[in-house]
């Protein structure tokens, strides 16, 4: 990486940590003054007229005037603003630009971004990692981050709607004018990839321009699995990615539009001596040691890792090793940035007091239906070790807004509650009135897991209400094909460890009302198909697809069930 550019950007990461620590230290009152500023702001526009906000004077009040809502409530005036240009009717602040939602079917909602809001994400996404990397280098290696490039599996992409903003993923909206300068000089891929719309195996790219570079010194991405994806596919296409290195060319195989093929091989080189070095060294194979074996300076993998996409990152440490540090970056989503990873390795994430004004809905998993007008707290009064549904008023217009997130708080950093994502609401499955989250199946994979000593690399499931009675199916993908001869052995483990991680599921089966689950092995590669096949579908790129938990579609439910493992 050009140093004066890494300097620049270091001296702003500095800040924007110094920033996020001190506010930790007055966490409650952050949040409270910035939700009388935005109150203040927007009393003048069309949504703050409606409630009120000129005569509403602290949380209390706020919580009593405006009601919970939800994007249906927005969707209306969003359609006005992008379709007829209006303003002055969520915010008074001027939006700049709307983001996709990421997903895995639907179409994605346009969530406004104001330029508050987006100065937020700015500070908070890629000046984060550059602190916290830097500070966890010089505490524990004491010694500066390498400058090098940086290997980023993203997509810039971006369209018009009619009013003239942009739309698209808000990591493209990070970008500003400083950064598109700086970009050439620290990305390996070139620029033109990243805002790619179709019809360009973005993947070969990547890797292409990935492994030329020997100086890589970070591997980022939204979401670990395009992480993996993308080391599975050099591992596999090796041979094609040297020749067309050593060739300075691209392969006639590899599908693109012809404008963005003459630009890439114009600026093109051989370069024989990296060719050979890589050849070398994949030969001896893929093991722990490759990515530090072709990346000499490889120094973090920033990508969100924890959680739910830990058995990826396992997947993927064994082309890493374990000594190169791994950062779950950020808790983002299209409406706001709610919290980062405060240390590399950490799996929980260090709220945000001063990007949005945070409300919590306590969780009881006893309660079998939910109230449709639920008390909510405040930051000073959330307790560790409970479990709450995120309530976010933001600085682009969305107003005690129910993201639909559970979250359960683990600590506090300073007066700040230190999170960690336990499901969505909309993941609930439920089919005689017991209620299992994401987190319950995840459990219960991880136990079983441990107990079988087979490694899953992604796992979802349905409820089967035509079976009599009704049962759940879990569909399981995993590292090596398990022998038939275990499949009843697995069975009977996943029953049980399904029936430990819910009570409310274990009572239901118990008295009959519900059958015993059954197990599905899928084949490989199973949700790398789905993935690819939603992208080609919906038009949209690996870095706004989630991962499907619950299978909700007859659809879905049909295409995993084919890939079963016979």
């Amino acid at each position: 990486m050009n140093q004066v550019i890494s300097a620049v950007l270091k001296r702003r990461s500095y800040k924007v940590l110094h920033a996020a620590d001190a506010s930790s230290r007055v966490a409650d009152k952050t949040n409270r003054d910035l939700l009388l500023r935005l109150l203040d702001d927007n009393k003048h526009t069309e949504y703050g007229k409606k409630y009120g906000f000129a005569h509403i004077h602290n949380a209390d009040d706020y919580r009593a005037s405006v009601p919970l809502t939800t994007y249906d409530d927005y969707e209306e005036a969003i359609d006005r603003m992008t379709e007829k240009g209006e303003k002055n009717i969520l915010t008074a602040y001027p939006v700049v630009y709307y983001a996709s939602t990421s997903g895995t079917s639907g179409a994605p909602k346009k969530i406004p971004v104001s330029d508050r809001g987006l100065e937020v994400f700015r500070n908070y996404s890629s000046s984060m990692f550059f602190s916290v990397m830097s500070e966890f280098y010089k505490n524990t290696m004491f010694k500066n981050v390498p400058d090098g490039y940086w290997l980023a599996v993203m997509n810039f992409a971006q369209t018009p709607l009619p009013d003239g903003t942009m739309f698209g993923s808000i990591s493209a909206a990070c970008l500003d004018d400083e950064a598109l300068k700086a970009v050439p000089h620290f990305l390996s891929t070139p620029l033109e990839v990243f805002a790619c719309t179709g019809g360009a195996n973005v993947k070969y790219l990547h890797a292409r321009y990935g492994i030329a570079q020997r100086n890589v010194t970070q591997i980022t991405g939204p979401y670990i699995p395009a992480l993996l994806d993308l080391m599975n596919y050099i591992k596999d296409e090796w041979k094609m990615l040297v020749d067309d290195i050593r060739d300075g060319a691209i392969s006639a195989e590899i599908t693109m539009p012809d404008e963005l093929r003459a630009k890439l091989e114009a600026d093109l080189q051989p370069d024989p001596k990296r060719a050979d070095e890589l050849e070398r060294e994949f030969s001896k194979g893929f093991d722990r040691t490759i990515m530090r074996r072709i990346w000499p300076k490889l120094s973090g993998i920033s990508s969100i890792w924890a959680g739910n996409f830990s058995s990826y990152a396992r997947k993927l440490q064994e082309y890493s090793g374990r000594s190169i540090p791994y950062y779950t970056m950020s808790y983002v989503s299209s409406e706001g940035i709610f919290g980062v990873a405060r240390h590399p390795h950490d799996q929980c994430y260090v709220m945000l007091p001063g990007s949005c004004f945070f409300e919590f809905i306590p969780v009881n998993p006893q309660d079998e239906e939910d109230d449709p007008n639920p008390q909510t707290v405040l930051f000073n009064e959330v307790q560790e070790g409970k479990d709450y549904e995120l309530v976010i008023t933001n600085q682009s217009g969305f107003y005690r807004y129910r993201m639909g997130d559970v979250i359960r708080v683990i600590g506090f950093y300073n007066e700040s509650p230190m999170i960690t994502f336990k499901y969505r609401k909309k993941n609930i499955v439920s089919i005689a009135g017991e209620k299992f989250t994401e987190d319950h199946l995840l459990s219960a994979v991880r136990s079983f897991e441990r107990k079988t000593g087979i490694n899953i690399i992604d796992f979802c499931m349905y409820p089967d209400r035509d079976a009599e009675p009704g049962r759940y199916v879990v569909l399981v993908e995993p590292e090596e094909a398990v022998p038939k001869e275990r499949y009843d052995e697995c069975q009977a483990i996943m029953a049980a460890e399904l029936t430990r991680a819910s009570t409310s599921y274990a009572h239901y089966v118990a008295g009959g009302n519900m059958g015993e689950p059954k197990l599905i092995f899928l084949q490989r590669e199973t949700f790398q198909f789905h993935r690819e096949m939603k992208m080609y579908e919906m038009g949209i790129n690996e870095n706004q697809l989630k991962p499907v938990r619950v299978l909700d579609k007859p659809e879905l439910i049909q295409f995993f069930t084919l890939l079963e493992e016979r």
